[in-house]
C-alpha cells in the first residue's frame, strides 16, 4: 500500500456517505417503519465518529481529506438493484447498504493484514468488526420487514455485487 493518505481520504468520505445514507433512510422510511429510526440514527453517529477517527489519521500524516471521488462501486450496485424494479425501495436500500458494509468489512480485513503501520492495522481491525455489525443490522432489518423475500433478494443482489466488484479497478479506495 503506497498511497495511505489517498486511501484514508477515500475512507473518510465513505464514512460520511454511510452516515448520510443511514439518515436518508430514516427520513424516507421512518414514518412507515419507525423501528428504523433508533438503530439507523445510532449507526449514523457511529459512522460520524469513524469519520473523525479517519481524519485524525490523515492529520497525523499532514494530509487533507480532499474532495470526494465518485464511488463507482456504490453507483453500480444501486443501479443493479434498480434494474429489474421488482423489490420495494426500502428493501433494496437496506440490502444495498448491507452489501456495502460487507465489502468494507472485507477490505478492512485486507488492510489490517497488509498495512505496514501497526496503529493503522489495529484501527482497521476494529473497523472490520464494526462493518460486520453494520452488515448484520441492515440484513436483520430487511429480514424483519420482508422475511424470506429479503433473503432471496440479498442472494440476487450479492450475485450482481460480485460481478461489479470483479470489474472494479484496483486503487487506494475502500470499495475498489
Amino acid at each position: 500500500m503506497t498511497d495511505v493518505p489517498g486511501l484514508l481520504a477515500d475512507h473518510a468520505h465513505c464514512e460520511l456517505k454511510a452516515a448520510q445514507s443511514a439518515l436518508s433512510m430514516v427520513g424516507r422510511f421512518g414514518d412507515e417503519a419507525p423501528d428504523l429510526v433508533e438503530p439507523l440514527s445510532k449507526l449514523a453517529r457511529e459512522e460520524t465518529a469513524h469519520f473523525r477517527q479517519v481524519c485524525e489519521h490523515l492529520e497525523a500524516r499532514s494530509a487533507g481529506i480532499g474532495r470526494p471521488a465518485k464511488d463507482d462501486y456504490v453507483g453500480a450496485l444501486r443501479k443493479a438493484a434498480r434494474q429489474d424494479g421488482e423489490a420495494p425501495a426500502m428493501l433494496d436500500r437496506l440490502l444495498v447498504s448491507a452489501l456495502i458494509e460487507a465489502r468494507s468489512c472485507e477490505r478492512f480485513q485486507v488492510l489490517a493484514e497488509g498495512v505496514p503501520d501497526a496503529e493503522l492495522a489495529d484501527f482497521y481491525r476494529g473497523l472490520m468488526a464494526a462493518e460486520a455489525r453494520h452488515f448484520s443490522l441492515f440484513r436483520g432489518l430487511a429480514e424483519k420487514h420482508f422475511g424470506a423475500e429479503a433473503r432471496r433478494r440479498l442472494d440476487r443482489l450479492a450475485e450482481r455485487e460480485a460481478e461489479i466488484a470483479h470489474m472494479l479497478p484496483l486503487g487506494p479506495t475502500v470499495h475498489g
